[in-house]
């Protein structure tokens, strides 16, 4: 099952998608049982969740512009409920003809009723990342692909304090190492500051535990939950005890695992931690309009790949998220497809990526001048969006044995009440007791 954290549902919950047409039932594509507006004018209908309304009316308008013969006529939902309307209106031939997909969450759940990328989307396709179009396809039970990515959403990264960090006179960290000389100069000089903080909820754990891990093992985690390899393997144990290597070091605090909720983005943005550890959904902090906007009194931040214990490349796991699909009984196919290919495309991405919720799918993809204005975020993002657009393993996981069994087990190791081997053991037991299929 994959999997979203929480604070990514909360980011999602603002974020839409775009449409696109294509031709009847020619080589073009389209369900040659319904009859095919063949017409330049169109309206088309467009379902969706994402992005936030101002942005997604900018792409509207940018695209009703350059085609003034399509209308657009949008429709958004909050993020829980899109997930229980689009496949009631679906299923009742409700007339949309362009559809925003929860890629992890509601292929499954829509494909039967969408076209299958390759009757309308291969001009489209051709200028996205490789990865993420095949990542796309695989959620789909029979390994098709029925929606294009927007973009990608990828974990863990570390934010930090740029601010704070040059006034300190330190560098960000690449190494365990600098790490460990950076959290002693923020302890000197900021006594009451945690250095370092993320989500001690079981949860995290996960993406902690293969962030470290798939540094020197890559694809770990599709070993485990899309292959046979097991939890009790050498290089798992290896990723528990390098995780815990950074609390025995002191470069992050025991008392970080009883931060919960937002707190840990709180801390972070009043200025008492230095590094804050999470996923790219967090990419608005770059942005100085979002902070003050939002109040966060900070200078300058910027993001990197979370520091190398021992060597290896950096760990990340992503996800393609926003989809965006033509539905079978779209009469539009023609447009529809026409909007899409915008909004995939520089035009449209130039709008909607400005909210830096998603890692835009488009190969060689930069962000408009201005968006972020300083170096720190500027060569953060660049940064981050590299490691993201070849991560070292997809964001899936088991939602249940996550919350049941490996978040706690590896807690207990972070908290030196059962070592990397026992806790690696234990997983493994309740893995393999039938209690915890995959993909459910």
């Amino acid at each position: 099952m994959k999997r979203y954290g929480k604070a990514l549902a909360a980011m999602l919950v603002v974020a839409a998608v775009g449409l696109a047409g294509c031709g009847s039932s020619g080589g073009v594509g389209g369900n040659s049982e319904v009859e095919q507006n063949t017409s330049e004018e169109a309206t088309i209908n467009y379902w969706t969740w994402f992005p936030p309304e101002s942005t997604l009316k900018a792409a509207i308008g940018a695209f009703e512009q350059q085609n003034p013969t399509i209308k657009v006529q949008v429709k958004t939902f909050q993020n829980a409920d899109y997930q229980k309307q689009l496949p009631l209106a679906l299923s009742g031939g409700e007339n949309i003809d362009v559809v925003g997909v929860q890629i992890s969450a509601m292929t499954n759940t829509v494909k039967d009723y969408l076209l299958p990328v390759d009757q309308w989307g291969q001009g489209a396709r051709g200028g996205l990342s490789q990865s993420v179009v095949t990542q796309t396809a695989e959620v789909a039970s029979d390994g098709k692909l029925y929606s294009l990515p927007m973009g990608s959403i990828g974990s863990p990264l570390m934010y930090y304090n740029a601010g704070m960090l040059a006034e300190l006179g330190i560098a960000v960290p690449k190494t365990a190492a600098e790490w460990k000389t950076a959290v002693d100069a923020v302890k000197a000089a900021r006594p009451a500051a945690t250095p370092v903080v993320f989500s001690g909820e079981p949860y995290w754990q996960e993406e902690m535990l293969f962030g470290v891990a798939e540094q020197k093992s890559p694809g770990l985690s599709d070993d485990i939950f899309g292959g046979d390899g097991a939890w009790d393997q050498p290089k798992l144990v290896d990723g528990l005890k390098a995780y815990k290597s950074l609390f025995d070091q002191g470069i992050i605090d025991p008392g970080v695992l009883s931060l919960q909720g937002n707190r840990p983005s709180e801390l972070f943005a009043a200025g008492q931690a230095a590094f804050f550890i999470d996923g790219s959904w967090q990419n608005s902090l770059l942005s100085d309009d979002y902070r003050r906007a939002n109040g966060i009194q900070l200078a300058d931040v910027g993001v990197a790949p979370l520091p190398l214990v021992d060597g290896g490349q950096p760990g990340v796991r992503a996800l393609a998220e926003g989809g965006l699909a033509i539905p079978a009984s779209s009469k539009n196919v023609q447009a529809a497809t026409k909007f899409i290919e915008f909004m995939l495309g520089a035009g449209g991405a130039d709008i909607w990526a400005k909210d830096l919720v998603l890692v835009p799918s488009l190969n060689g993809y930069q962000l408009p001048d201005g968006v972020l204005t300083s170096d720190a975020a500027r060569q953060g993002y660049a940064a981050a969006s590299e490691v993201i657009s070849r991560p070292t393993s997809k964001r899936d996981s088991q939602q249940d044995f996550l919350n049941k069994v490996e978040g706690n087990a590896i807690l207990d190791v972070l908290r030196g009440t059962t070592p990397a081997e026992a806790a690696a053991a234990r997983m493994q037991a309740e893995w393999t007791s039938g209690r915890y299929p995959r993909g459910s």
